[in-house]
């Protein structure tokens, strides 16, 4: 399909126009280390456990970046990589395609309403589609309502 007069030829055309370009499922876990690179050595290494298979996106999200958020929430350390993390889901879940939005909540923020004490911890770092998508989660889960 040949770009119209009203279409971008290429990504880069359409970010220079001002259209958001969406992050990509296809793309999505080299993303992550493009967003949280102290991510690059994890990412590297599930990578070489997986050998000649590729793992995809929900692989990626919930073995590498869950649990180096649960180690930052816990430990209280470094809050501007939970910052970056989290504004990268809230990314996710906006982006058109929602298949990236669900690696984002199915994988990620699923496993993080498991705790009341994460949940307390990353309500000031959640945006506000985060913030929805884990009610929605604690209350089809838990069967009970998050008062954030």
């Amino acid at each position: 399909m040949s770009p119209t007069a009203d279409a971008p030829a290429s990504a880069t055309e359409a970010s220079v126009r001002g259209k958001p370009q969406g992050l990509g499922y296809e793309n999505l876990s080299r993303r992550l280390v493009e967003e949280v690179p102290e991510l690059e050595d994890a990412y590297r290494k599930e990578l070489e456990w997986w050998g000649e298979e590729t793992p995809g996106p929900h692989i990626i999200y919930g073995d590498v970046l869950t649990p180096y958020i649960i180690r930052l929430l816990e430990s209280g350390d470094d809050p501007g990589a939970l910052r970056r993390a989290f504004d990268l889901l809230e990314r996710m879940i906006a982006d058109e395609d929602v298949e990236v939005g669900a690696v984002a909540v199915v994988t990620v923020l699923e496993r993080l309403q498991d705790s009341d004490e994460w949940l307390k911890l990353l309500k000031p770092y959640a945006g506000p589609l985060a913030r929805e998508a884990v009610r929605d989660l604690v209350q089809f889960w838990q069967g009970r309502l998050l008062d954030w």
